[in-house]
């Protein structure tokens, strides 16, 4: 359970519930694994994130660490952020889905006051939405996209090709057509955003299929997550702005 504080200026602090270690990033190995020197010793981390991360990852930047050990894994560690020249950037994707769930229970997103998380990875058409929420009856699915690739102040999703994204926002607008309710929320994981935007250069199919679900009717909310070592997350509602 993450701690929760609410602030006066609408943004509220999230205390974390695990314990943080520090080293140092060597390399990426692949997608999902990366080098890092702990204390001189050089250990395996779990990466819970597919994109190329071209603004996040840099030869020595600072990693915190979350410890996992299991039989099943490489890695007895997973990495939960990293700091590069002061700028905390979150690179575990998944928490982007765990605060999200706390601040809507907590009636904190405003968006989504009254609203009861019904269900999370749900399968609709042999696509996965991260939420399905409830309020008096109408159903709302919520798909949550993790951002961490800004470029002078501008967020922007995807930092790679998305096939998986582009499903998703399909699966989405199949509900919209079926008069369901249906989202997407852009979750900045780092400071320095003043707008959030699809990644045209990127992926142009994901960026004109957003821009089509929204005319239909697709509605699109942002948070901004900023990491406070050691143990804290500033969240704040309905920030940066979206703009296509």
């Amino acid at each position: 359970m993450l701690g929760i504080e609410r602030n006066i200026n609408g943004s509220c602090s999230v205390k974390l519930n695990f314990r943080l270690y520090k080293g140092k990033f060597i390399q990426r190995l692949n997608r999902f694994l990366a080098e890092i020197n702990m204390n001189g010793q050089k250990v395996l981390a779990h990466l819970p994130n597919s994109g190329r991360m071209l603004t996040v990852l840099f030869p020595n930047c600072r990693v915190f660490l979350v410890k996992k050990e299991s039989a099943k894994r490489k890695s007895k560690y997973t990495m939960f952020a990293v700091q590069h020249n002061d700028i905390s950037i979150i690179v575990d994707t998944r928490f982007a889905n765990k605060i999200t769930r706390t601040l809507i229970e907590n009636e904190i997103f405003t968006p989504f006051r009254k609203y009861r998380v019904v269900k999370e990875n749900v399968l609709i058409n042999s696509s996965r939405i991260d939420f399905l929420l409830e309020r008096n009856g109408r159903k709302f699915y919520l798909e949550v996209k993790s951002v961490s690739y800004v470029v002078n102040g501008v967020a922007m999703f995807p930092d790679a090709p998305t096939l998986r994204g582009r499903k998703h926002l399909k699966t989405l607008m199949k509900c919209l057509k079926e008069k369901f309710e249906a989202g997407v929320l852009f979750t900045v994981q780092r400071p320095g955003a003043k707008i959030v935007k699809p990644c045209y250069e990127i992926d142009l199919e994901f960026s004109n299929l957003l821009k089509d679900a929204h005319e239909k009717g697709l509605k699109i909310f942002t948070q901004m997550l900023v990491f406070k070592p050691p143990n804290k997350v500033q969240a704040y509602i309905s920030v940066p702005k979206f703009s296509f």
